[in-house]
């Protein structure tokens, strides 16, 4: 199986098809915490807040929730009533294995998983299919019941047939 034919499978599934598990996820990673001189006073563990099992082929899943960029600001995210967001990772597993990583983006005060667009210069910003579909997917899965779909238009995001990765 190939990475592309992998991801197909994962843009190609329902909410339905998935079973979520909250903390604990055991996928983490320790983080230093760094007093004012550089010498290391303490450690955080940061986790994955969700796996997703994929129910029809349980070889297939996902981890969710772990932050990858706290302050993540591009030019389409200003058309948002929150301009805070932050880079949230996405790992895609394969018998427990990690086999892709991508960051999505939660905006507006978490109200929304969006997609990150190829692009910066808009007004226009590209997202290829797959990526637009599983976004879409993960904010079905672990998002608020927000309008995925209504977002995306707001910040003037469009699904464009590019390959992704």
């Amino acid at each position: 199986m190939t990475l592309d034919d992998y991801l197909t499978v994962i843009a190609a599934s329902k909410p339905g098809d998935w079973r979520a598990t909250v903390l604990p996820t055991f996928l983490f990673r320790v983080v230093p915490i760094r007093a004012a001189g550089g010498s290391t006073v303490d450690f955080e563990v940061h986790e994955h807040s969700t796996t997703l099992t994929f129910v029809r082929d349980i070889r297939f899943g996902m981890a969710w929730g772990l932050i990858g960029d706290k302050n993540y600001a591009e030019p389409w995210i200003e058309k948002l009533p929150n301009k805070r967001a932050q880079g949230v990772l996405i790992d895609f597993m394969f018998n427990g294995a990690l086999v892709y990583r991508d960051m999505l983006v939660a905006v507006d005060g978490w109200r929304c998983i969006m997609p990150q667009p190829i692009d910066d210069a808009g007004p226009v910003f590209r997202v290829p299919k797959r990526r637009f579909e599983i976004a879409k997917l993960v904010h079905q899965l672990v998002g608020p019941e927000t309008s995925f779909d209504s977002y995306f238009k707001r910040v003037g995001m469009q699904v464009v047939d590019e390959a992704w990765p």
